[in-house]
This record gives C-alpha cells, sequence and structure tokens, in this order.
C-alpha cells in the first residue's frame, strides 16, 4: 500500500489532484530553441558590426550605404530578440508557478515558500539573486521524493550540478547584459561602439548555453512530472488539463 492510499484509508483526505504542466514545458523548450537560434544569429551580426568598425577605426571612414545596412540588419534583430525574450519570459513563469504550485497541490506541509513566490521571486531586489534557483532546486527535489514515497523503486536523479550551472551563467549573463546597455549611452567614439560590440557578443556567447541547460532542465523536469502524474493516476488521483 502506498503513501496515497495509506492517507485515504486513515480518512484524512479524499483525493489529490495536480494541474498538467506538460504542454507548458513543449512550449518553453520549443521558445528557447528560437533564442538559442536568435543568439547566433546575433552573434554573426555583431561580429559583422564589430569588423566594420575595426575598418572604420583603421581608415577612419565608412560606407554610408554599408552603415544604414549594419544598423538596419541589428535593427531587426534587436526586435526580434526583444519580443521573443518577453514571450519565453510569460512561458517560463507560467511554467515554473505551475511545477511549483503541484507541490502545494499534492499537500506537502514542508515547502519553503508559497506558490506564488515562484513568480515574485524573479522580481523582488535582491532575493531575486539566490531565491528562483532555491525553488528550482525544491521543484527538482521534491517533486521526485513524492514520487518516491508512491513508488518506492524510483531512483532520484540529482540535479544540483545542472542547476547550479545555469544559475551561474544566468548571474553571469545579467551582469554582462547591464553592462552592454550601459555602455549603449556611451558610445560616442569608435572605440567605445567597437567595446560595446564586444561586449554583445560575449553575452550572446554566454546566453547559448544558458539557454541550452534551461532546455535541458525543462525537458527533465517535464519526465519527472509525467512520472509524478502517472504515480497520481495509480492512487485515484486527477490530473487537471487546464
Amino acid at each position: 500500500m502506498n503513501e496515497l492510499e495509506n492517507i485515504k484509508t486513515e480518512g484524512l483526505i479524499e483525493k489529490i489532484e495536480i494541474w498538467d504542466n506538460s504542454k507548458r514545458a513543449k512550449y518553453l523548450i520549443n521558445i528557447f530553441w528560437i533564442i538559442t537560434g536568435l543568439t547566433i544569429t546575433g552573434i554573426i551580426s555583431n561580429y559583422y558590426e564589430l569588423e566594420l568598425l575595426k575598418n572604420a577605426q583603421i581608415e577612419q571612414y565608412i560606407d554610408e550605404g554599408e552603415a544604414n545596412a549594419n544598423d538596419m540588419r541589428q535593427g531587426v534583430i534587436g526586435i526580434v530578440q526583444f519580443i521573443i525574450y518577453i514571450i519565453s519570459v510569460v512561458l517560463f513563469l507560467n511554467w515554473f508557478r505551475r511545477a511549483y504550485g503541484n507541490l502545494h497541490r499534492l499537500k506537502i506541509s514542508y515547502l519553503n515558500h508559497k506558490e506564488t513566490m515562484a513568480v515574485w521571486s524573479w522580481i523582488i531586489p535582491i532575493i531575486s539573486l539566490f531565491r528562483p534557483v532555491q525553488i528550482m532546486t525544491e521543484i527538482w527535489t521534491e517533486t521526485q521524493e513524492k514520487i518516491k514515497k508512491m513508488d518506492s523503486s524510483y531512483l532520484i536523479e540529482n540535479g544540483g550540478f545542472i542547476i547550479g550551472l545555469w544559475w551561474t551563467l544566468f548571474i553571469i549573463s545579467n551582469f554582462i547584459g547591464k553592462y552592454v546597455v550601459k555602455t549603449a549611452f556611451k558610445q560616442d567614439t569608435i572605440e567605445q561602439l567597437i567595446e560595446g560590440s564586444r561586449a554583445m557578443i560575449i553575452s550572446d556567447l554566454i546566453q547559448i548555453p544558458e539557454a541550452l541547460l534551461v532546455i535541458l532542465i525543462v525537458f527533465r523536469l517535464s519526465k519527472i512530472e509525467s512520472k509524478l502524474a502517472d504515480e497520481v493516476k495509480k492512487s485515484g488521483g486527477n490530473i487537471i488539463y487546464k
């Protein structure tokens, strides 16, 4: 008799339910593949801009047509990246909150935070530096612990390394991103433009492995959540698709 059946027998609860998170995971993975492709495109575009600026630094002259084409290309890529970034934030927060919310719906009493903190942890200053990774780790660990209680043969996967690496790259990427934004308002000389272009390339290079780690984490957590859903259904619980 598993844990849930024991609880039912004792009459403490009648039925449990969790909300399906598989579609949100799929959408999130797809959008981060798009981000990866756009970031690679951005690196190539920034490289051509950097070469243009280096040539201008040597010759002290930039062909107007070439400069306009570069500005147009960079502008279009920047706008598309911004739109995709906003979409990715919304999709990530929706997936993240539901994953954490399912632990609450399973009546796990010892969770460290309320469900809403899965969103607010990214917004509140200072707390945003450490709370999101704590919640991600809690989702990874406690989801598997719940499965283990329902299926004693389940082997828990350790996700500490990939989650820690993802968060490290996320912090570094954000730090460089802020530097890029700051230098964007001080690009009055070719030297400053070159410096800003180099910083942008470095930022994009870090964002690629960061995005790939998000894909990996979400993919593996989605598998874990699917296993949890199976165990909940076996125990007579419900999966709500909404």
